[in-house]
């Protein structure tokens, strides 16, 4: 399968202080700055961004880097927890018989990030949101490629997870980071050129060793770097990345 990959950004890090990289296939040149949760997320309207936490700050800002003017994309949104925090102080008002926060509910749906974008682009291409535990990034990838083959507009997924709160820590590796990924899709009508990508999906491999912030992180260094290969394992398979040219 081969595609291009046009626009991309990831970030990582925590709300003080985290890293912004984003790269454009047409300028192919990457963009790094340090960046705090004030400064996510403004090309959102004022009246959404108030809505989003820090969670819905890093997708939107990462989105907002894979959306072009007058844009109609398909989107795959992909998360393994959601927005946790916000799912954790909903439990936490349930037990101790406190009112639930409107805002806390409706913006802790899987899809509620994505719903804001929609709106705030004009965005009225369908999009799908995928949890798959640790393999969340891979099926979001995988989605977003069949989706592809099936659509005649671009597809962007994005990927977002932060670290878990303190109650749930014990879960996940010490010093996990926040991560959030979007990498925009387009179909390549002619035989593939310089830049384009070749996904092939192995079913044969079962190791999922990583993070998904270090998968993540790892496609945001394929896309930098110019290596030529990475591959992006789950528990049912693996997607083999190459460059072309």
């Amino acid at each position: 399968m081969h595609t291009c990959i046009s626009d991309w950004a990831f970030w990582t890090g925590s709300g003080d202080h985290a890293t912004l990289t984003s790269g454009t296939f047409d300028l192919i040149h990457t963009h790094n700055a340090v960046v705090t949760k004030a400064d996510l997320a403004r090309e959102l309207k004022p009246s959404w961004k108030r809505r989003l936490d820090l969670y819905g700050r890093a997708a939107a800002e990462v989105l907002a880097r894979t959306i072009k003017p007058n844009d109609n994309p398909h989107v795959v949104f992909c998360s393994r927890h959601g927005n946790i925090d916000r799912t954790v102080k909903l439990l936490h008002q349930v037990i101790t018989r406190e009112v639930l926060s409107p805002a806390d509910f409706s913006m802790s749906v899987h899809n509620a990030l994505v719903g804001i974008a929609s709106i705030n682009w004009s965005i009225t291409e369908s999009h799908t949101a995928v949890a798959a535990g640790q393999d969340s990034l891979l099926n979001g990838l995988t989605e977003a490629l069949c989706q592809l083959q099936d659509v005649n507009s671009p597809v962007i997924m994005c990927y977002v997870d932060l670290p878990l709160p303190d109650i749930y820590k014990h879960l996940e590796p010490d010093h996990q980071l926040g991560a959030a990924l979007a990498i925009r899709f387009d179909r390549v009508v002619d035989t593939p050129q310089t830049n384009t990508y070749s996904f092939r999906f192995n079913t044969h491999s079962n190791d999922k060793s990583s993070s998904l912030h270090q998968d993540a992180e790892r496609f945001a260094g394929f896309l930098t770097n110019g290596a030529k290969t990475l591959v992006l394992s789950g528990t049912s398979g693996c997607w083999e990345v190459s460059k072309n040219g």
